[in-house]
């Protein structure tokens, strides 16, 4: 008979069609058993592919998040920062940073609902293409207008 994978596996104990005896757990209908063995094994391969990539992901964004910090600081006794850069001024500055973040947070919602009806690879690759559009259209900036 053909093993279920771990996703029936979880969908039939969800049912609440699960037989746990002796650290063997199974689906009664099915006939299949699973020791813990088997299963944590498969949870260490998720972990081994998904958690570098997630850092990955993680790093990134933190590192685009950081870069305003940066450029308004960097190299402003030689007058190449952002503000002096851009014409900038702090006023103008501060309301850039304070509508990054609150779009930041007014799309953490929805995106967290959506993130549950997707699967990972699909949510991984919108998060990379996002980055990346966010991350181009912060080199595009020119002037106050197009912040």
């Amino acid at each position: 008979m053909e093993e279920a994978g771990p996703i029936e596996l979880a969908s039939s104990q969800a049912a609440g069609h699960e037989s746990k005896h002796n650290g063997i757990f199974g689906d009664r209908e099915m006939g299949t058993e699973y020791d813990i063995a088997s299963i944590e094994r498969v949870y260490r391969k998720l972990d081994r592919r998904i958690i570098p990539a997630f850092w990955v992901l993680y790093f990134i964004c933190s590192a685009i998040r950081s870069n305003v910090g940066l450029s308004q600081t960097m190299n402003e006794a030689q007058g190449h920062d952002l503000a002096q850069e851009l014409h900038l001024s702090p006023k103008q500055i501060s309301t850039g940073l304070a509508l990054f973040y609150v779009c930041y947070v007014l799309f953490d919602l929805p995106s967290n609902l959506v993130m549950t009806r997707l699967s990972p690879h699909v949510w991984m690759s919108r998060i990379v293409i996002a980055v990346g559009i966010i991350g181009a259209c912060m080199a595009a900036i020119k002037a106050a207008w197009s912040l």
